[in-house]
């Protein structure tokens, strides 16, 4: 993978990833929602008029695009593998640690099967 495709795995990687982030601290000040059609207009409000939910999307659109541009010059099989990976790696390091969010031995051990099958794809 070139390097300016490898730029724009990464810039994908992590726009999905503060989209993730800031989903959550939007969603943690927002609070728990409800769904139900009567409850959809007040719904729509909140995620409007929610700077972090706003930037999430923000993000999600700007990954989206980098992500266009990759997948027309990398093979799909080789880099979605990759991408998706490195999500699980650094959305669950990042959101253990910003968040307080618990990481068991399991998911640990986890983690480190999935780097190394993203260092398998990308090396081989």
């Amino acid at each position: 993978m070139i390097q300016q495709n490898f730029l724009f795995l990464l810039f994908s990687v992590f726009a999905t990833v503060g989209a993730h982030l800031c989903f959550k601290e939007g969603i943690l000040k927002i609070g728990a929602l409800n769904f139900s059609l009567a409850n959809l207009f007040n719904l729509v409000v909140q995620v409007v008029t929610s700077p972090w939910l706003l930037g999430g999307i923000f993000l999600f659109g700007l990954s989206f695009l980098s992500w266009l541009f990759l997948i027309s010059r990398v093979q799909l099989n080789m880099v979605y593998p990759i991408n998706i990976g490195l999500q699980v790696v650094f959305l669950t390091l990042i959101s253990s640690l910003v968040f307080k969010e618990y990481l068991s031995f399991w998911q640990i051990a986890g983690i480190a099967v999935v780097i190394m099958g993203v260092f398998l794809i990308f090396k081989f």
